[in-house]
């Protein structure tokens, strides 16, 4: 049995590893990829529609496997909904994010369309594309100052090349080299196993032989201390959050509350993390904790305000909302020109259930944009 077809999704291309070229309609595909529908020719059209289409004009023919290659900054769902996409036209297809295609022993800086990813081992960090001395700090913590550093340049990302030009420049002040500019390099090398652990369609284990390596996918860890839960980073608007793998995320626009992101457990559908942002440029953590506690002050419904806390080693402003019979605590945190809130929600007395997936949300999220107000 031959090796599978190798098909590369996001961040700004969709099609065959090592192709010159891919289609067209994958940017319409891309940005409406977490949508219902997207305009294509002025129709619309349904996004798993237009994904199940663009894969099968992409693979060309029907495929035994398929191994599914995406941008380590994709949470699940999105990952999910591609493959589901992908096996329209494959009989097996496993999913694989660009950076541990490196291998278990690299450090790899991978840029991608808002972020930086920097992965060493069962560890990721997502980072503001724009913050090359925080990139380059983090990959030289990781590598330990000797270690090898794999630079991941997508070349139809927008501006990736100059962003990848900036961190070597970074990484050369700390004396470390960026090694293949492309993690297709290694690939296609061969040099010794790729180990991965294996995301499967129809079936719980699989192995498959890539190259000369065997394929078995590592899933997400984030970088706080055990205990841990397995997680993905969810990009949303001008925030970064590392939320549990395999959760459900949903965009709420109704209902009570802000306009949010809800992140909702599998088997337990009282915990669940929220997610609000506003851009506040100029203004301070205190300014929110006094904006927040008039707010709270005319609300029955919210407790134990506290305008000067600490939560997972972060300055935050706290209180807790109660939704019989539910509560849901929150943390407002300010990074950069962004105010961040998650809510932390649990029933009532049970908020032990929730506490490490909402500390290691609150320790991981950040600010990805730049300065300029988003809708």
């Amino acid at each position: 049995m031959g090796p599978p077809v190798v098909v590369e999704v996001g961040p700004a291309v969709v099609r065959r590893w090592g192709a010159a070229a891919g289609s067209p309609v994958a940017t319409t595909a891309l940005d409406g990829i977490d949508d219902p529908l997207v305009l294509l020719d002025e129709r619309p059209i349904r996004v798993d529609d237009l994904l199940r289409s663009l894969l099968a004009q992409t693979l060309g023919e029907r495929c035994s496997r398929v191994l599914l290659v995406h941008p380590s900054s994709w949470p699940a769902p999105r990952v999910a909904r591609v493959v589901r996409a992908a096996a329209g036209s494959a009989d097996r297809v496993v999913s694989v994010s660009r950076s541990e295609l490196a291998g278990p022993d690299a450090v790899v800086v991978e840029i991608d369309t808002l972020v930086v990813m920097v992965r060493a081992g069962d560890s990721v960090t997502a980072l503001r594309r724009d913050d090359v001395a925080a990139i380059a700090a983090t990959a030289a913590r990781c590598a330990g100052g000797d270690g090898e550093v794999v630079l991941d340049v997508p070349p139809e990302l927008p501006g990736a090349a100059i962003t990848a030009a900036a961190i070597r420049a970074a990484l050369a002040h700390r004396g470390l080299t960026a090694g293949a500019a492309e993690i297709a390099i290694r690939m296609k090398s061969g040099a010794g196993s790729i180990r991965l652990r294996s995301r499967l369609i129809g079936a719980a284990v699989l192995c498959l032989l890539v190259i000369l390596g065997l394929v078995v996918m590592r899933p997400h860890h984030s970088v706080a201390t055990a205990p841990v839960v397995i997680t993905s980073t969810l990009v949303e608007g001008r925030v970064a959050v590392a939320v549990p793998d395999h959760w459900t995320v949903e965009r709420l626009t109704q209902g009570p509350g802000s306009r949010r992101v809800q992140v909702s457990s599998p088997t337990n559908p009282d915990d669940a993390l929220h997610i609000t942002q506003s851009y506040a440029p100029g203004t301070t953590l205190a300014d929110a904790g006094a904006v927040l506690g008039r707010v709270a002050a005319g609300q029955s419904a919210f407790a134990e305000f506290l305008p000067h806390d600490e939560v997972a080693g972060r300055p935050a402003v706290t209180y807790r909302e109660d939704r019989p019979p539910r509560v849901v605590r929150w943390v407002v945190l300010l990074d950069g020109s962004t105010r961040i809130s998650i809510g932390c929600q649990s029933r009532a007395g049970a908020e032990d259930g929730i506490r490490t997936a909402c500390d290691q949300a609150i320790r991981s999220a950040r600010e990805v944009q730049g300065t300029e107000a988003t809708s």
